[in-house]
């Protein structure tokens, strides 16, 4: 297992998101060549960016959180953060937020947001994301990914399609996971 003192260093985890990210990037041009789909690390600009994107106010949205606000709250203060966005043909689809944790033993995706007219993203958006969480596992040898709080209207889509696990606390499902190898 990786040192706990490792992903304390930030340059230690963000070499590892844009090793990940380029890794991932490759997979999804060969997968998705029209239109081209992208993952991009999310800095300050592209922050607010994302929060006029995929604003706090929108009828269109589901869930309410502010992803610019969500990025300098959340990534930019705490080490073992990560934040990207998926672009489809240039235009912003979908965006993830997660952390790592070496005590815990695992990556956790804690928010996911697909752009209802990103048709394309469509069920590859948690796939992506659940991935990209694997292949952060697998670099700093954690045991799982978890997606926390999950939508119960996607439990069973993402227990079927992705291989997860409920974590239940009596009708709550806190989270799901999968184990890493």
């Amino acid at each position: 297992m990786t040192d706990d003192n490792e992903i304390h260093s930030w340059q230690s985890l963000k070499e590892a998101c844009f090793a990940t990210l380029a890794v991932m990037n490759e997979q999804l041009a060969s997968e998705f060549p029209d239109p081209i789909l992208q993952l991009n690390m999310v800095d300050a600009p592209l922050a607010r960016q994302l929060g006029q994107v995929f604003h706090p106010q929108d009828p269109e949205r589901w869930v309410e959180w502010d992803w610019e606000t969500l990025f300098h709250k959340r990534v930019k203060r705490q080490k073992a953060a990560w934040m990207f966005a998926v672009s489809v043909g240039g235009d912003f689809g979908a965006v993830c937020y997660g952390t790592i944790s070496i005590e815990a033993g695992c990556v956790s995706i804690e928010y996911l947001e697909r752009k209802l007219d990103a048709i394309a993203l469509k069920g590859s958006a948690a796939r992506i994301a659940i991935q990209y969480a694997e292949a952060l596992a697998a670099y700093f040898e954690l045991a799982e990914v978890r997606v926390c709080d999950p939508d119960p209207i996607l439990i069973e889509f993402y227990e079927q399609n992705f291989g997860l696990t409920r974590q239940s606390d009596g009708d709550a499902v806190p989270y799901l996971f999968k184990k890493v190898q």
